[in-house]
């Protein structure tokens, strides 16, 4: 992924001057990544100045591996009694900065207090913003990665709906699932996997959990793969047996919302206007009220970033785009249904990448 990494730094490199940043200070681990290929188990920063390589500033442990997997940063070998903060408000006098930028929105109180206060930081300021805008739109190594991801759970999809039958625990078929999912090369799980049934499945993050799965069952499985620091993220409803008249109903309702979406999935749609479409469908069965979230998120790095499908969303989807569409209708005491995608945007439409079948009946 190296040539990406420098295009990557490349355009952040831009950004910052078009607004106007003398640097920027970046400490979310996920962030450092990106830009790295490194990701940190202990406190890797990473500084950006235009113009300047960036500073990986990393504990000794960790030096020799970030070393072996960065190629377009200086990687700053910090001994053990280094003050890692300090390091870096040298750096910023050395180069006269007068103002930093920081990611705000995953900054802690403290780590922020420290920096003004104790180690006095020149001016900070947030820009969370230019590194979302840099993410939500993936190059061709991130989509692949997130195609292969998708692939990994492809194959667990189809080992739960084998492995559900009347005895069996939501904590029994998990296993099953994340094992076959680690086992076909995902590095780590992004999500506990949900497994819930019969009245269950109307908790919309319903963890799996001891109950025993019963024939007339409806079951929600949502699962996720992780391929090189990229997720998938993918949902399927089934029912154990022969579904009544209600859960059948439901099922084709939620089906054809989450194809609709699909579809209205194109570059230049606003996002809330996709979601709207969505529950218009849902309502024409008077079920949109139990539909509880949003109607999907962008997947990368993290399983839930941007670009939002909501109510609230301000994004404009931009091919490239990579997201799940994930309708769900959730009635207490009776059961839920969700049926979830991970797509790419393409100027040509949406290419739906997770490819498990829809399979209602087991």
């Amino acid at each position: 992924m190296n040539i990406s990494m420098s295009e990557r730094i490349k355009e952040f490199d831009r950004k910052l001057r078009d607004k106007e940043f003398n640097a920027f200070l970046i400490t979310n681990p996920t962030n450092v990544y990106y830009f790295t290929n490194f990701f940190s188990r202990s406190s890797a920063n990473l500084l950006v100045i235009p113009g300047n390589t960036p500073q990986l500033y990393i504990p000794e442990l960790e030096y020799e591996e970030a070393q072996s997997k960065t190629r377009f940063c200086e990687v700053m070998r910090l001994e053990k009694k280094s003050e890692i903060f300090l390091e870096i408000k040298g750096e910023l006098e050395k180069n006269q900065i007068p103002k930093v930028g920081i990611e705000d929105d995953s900054m802690n109180v403290k780590l922020y207090q420290d920096l003004t206060q104790k180690y006095q930081f020149p001016q900070l300021e947030n820009g969370s913003g230019l590194i979302d805008d840099l993410r939500k739109v993936k190059d061709k190594e991130e989509a692949d990665l997130i195609k292969k991801a998708c692939q990994m759970g492809d194959k667990g999809m189809a080992i739960a709906l084998e492995t559900i039958e009347e005895g069996k625990t939501e904590i029994e078929i998990a296993a099953e699932v994340e094992y076959v999912v680690r086992k076909a090369g995902s590095q780590a799980i992004p999500f506990e996997t949900i497994i819930a049934s019969g009245y269950r499945s109307a908790f919309p993050h319903g963890s799996s959990s001891e109950k025993k799965i019963d024939r007339g069952d409806l079951i929600i499985i949502d699962l996720g793969a992780k391929c090189e620091g990229y997720c998938s993220d993918m949902t399927r409803t089934v029912v154990l047996g022969k579904p009544n008249p209600q859960q059948l109903e439901l099922f084709n309702l939620v089906f054809k919302a989450q194809q609709s979406a699909i579809q209205n999935c194109i570059v230049g749609a606003k996002a809330e206007d996709v979601e709207v479409k969505a529950r218009e469908i849902l309502a024409e069965q008077n079920y949109e009220e139990y539909f509880v979230h949003s109607l999907g998120h962008g997947v990368g790095l993290d399983v839930h970033e941007y670009p939002w499908l909501s109510l609230k969303s301000k994004d404009v989807l931009m091919e490239n785009n990579i997201l799940t569409i994930e309708p769900g209708v959730y009635i207490p005491d009776f059961g839920g249904v969700r049926i979830e995608d991970t797509i790419v945007l393409k100027k040509s439409g949406p290419k739906i990448l997770t490819k498990a079948k829809y399979e209602f009946e087991i």
